[in-house]
Order: C-alpha cells, then structure tokens, then sequence
C-alpha cells in the first residue's frame, strides 16, 4: 500500500515523499535531522526514535494551573491557532488526555494569552489540513489531537523550546 506524507517545517523547508510506510518513515526522519542538526553540516546519526534530548520537555512549554493546562509563555509569532496545537499536544503528553472539550480548550487559549474570538473558526484551517479533529456540535464539541498534528507540533515545541532557553 502506498502512503503520502506533506510536511511544511516552520522555516519554510518542506518534505513530500510518497510509497511504503516504512521508506516515509526512515525519509522524514533524515528530513527532521538534517533540519535540527547543527550548523556545522554534519547530521546526527540516524535511528528510528529520536534521542531523548531532542523530545520537547512539555513541562517546560506548558503548566497546569486550577486545573487547565496553560502555555507558560505567549511567544511571538505564534497565533491562537497553533497556541491551540500547542495546547492540545501538551495535553496529551502531560495528562494522557486524547479530548478536549471546545470550553475547556478556549479558556486555556486565553489563559495562555491568546484572544481568539471564536475558537471553531479558528481552528478551521486546522481541521481541514488534519492536524486535529473535531466531534460533537455547539455546547458538546471536543477537540483531538491527530498524529500528523503530533508530528507538526513537534517541530514547532522543539522551536519554541530552543527559543525559550537562548533568553
């Protein structure tokens, strides 16, 4: 069976690749550390899982305050949108929660410091490209985090992270 996997990395870099589950995998991983290698041109060796100082610490990007989990910092660039991802991939690291309601999750948005007006608009964009979905209508709505928006929200928390500690 053949796969396609789409991947638009905050720098602007992309990766395509279309075939086995197997080859995309051990291709988007060389993608992902010849973009978080260093500088020097030399890449990381290659492995299936990514070494543990290169896993987002999520304690670090995000906190649980009276109950909702909460970015610690608003950063620049970083619309309500993807705070959103941010959030709900957070979530699901730090409590094991796979659903968020749409109340719960636009409290912790704004909490954050984000002022979406209305969260199911904006996270249309996100649905459509896959990164979550939505089940249930108006007051019942929840939110779930999917693993091509695991994957996303990955390279944006390592950014955000390296980011953090260079202040």
């Amino acid at each position: 069976m053949n796969y396609k996997l789409r991947i638009k990395y905050p720098s602007g870099a992309e990766f395509e690749a279309e075939g086995p589950a197997e080859f995309i995998l051990s291709e988007k991983d060389g993608f992902i550390n010849r973009l978080t290698a260093p500088e020097k041109g030399t890449a990381p060796p290659t492995g299936t899982l990514p070494e543990t100082g290169s896993i987002p610490a999520w304690d670090t990007l995000a906190e649980t305050k009276n109950g909702l989990t909460i970015l610690k910092n608003k950063h620049l660039g970083v619309k309500a949108g993807e705070a959103a991802l941010l959030l709900l991939a957070a979530e699901r690291q730090l409590k094991g929660s796979r659903e968020i309601s749409a109340i719960t999750l636009s409290k912790a948005v704004k909490a954050s410091g984000y002022a979406p007006e209305r969260l199911d608009r904006v996270l249309i964009k996100e649905i459509k490209e896959g990164l979550i979905t939505a089940s249930g209508t108006k007051r019942n709505r929840t939110y779930q985090i999917t693993d091509k928006g695991l994957e996303t929200v990955w390279l944006e928390a390592r950014k955000l992270e390296n980011r953090s500690l260079s202040n």
